[in-house]
């Protein structure tokens, strides 16, 4: 998760990682299963999607459609590193600044 989505909350990392162990994923990749457990966090918890479909407004299909557009956006931004490191020599070490 810190290596590919370096911009995601260290919360929701705890709550993905928890998630993804807590699953039998038979024959997925652990990068799938993260990917799956990222886009139902982010469906479920930062969008709309529930309450579209508990108000009728629309069919689960036209609300996933409806919030796809944030989830690749915040998967997209998550993707991004928070903040950035750089390795600097103190006396013939390396340290991170």
């Amino acid at each position: 998760m810190r290596i590919h989505h370096p911009g995601c909350p260290k919360k929701t990392c705890l709550t993905i990682a928890a998630r993804v162990s807590a699953k039998d994923w038979k024959d997925l990749k652990l990068g799938t299963a993260v990917g799956i457990e990222l886009q139902n966090y982010i469906r479920h918890s930062l969008t709309d999607y529930d309450e579209l479909l508990r108000s009728k407004m629309m069919t689960r299909d036209e609300a996933w459609a409806y919030i796809a557009p944030q989830v690749a956006e915040t998967l997209r931004t998550w993707r991004k590193p928070g903040v950035k490191l750089r390795l600097v020599r103190h006396g013939g070490k390396r340290t991170l600044n």
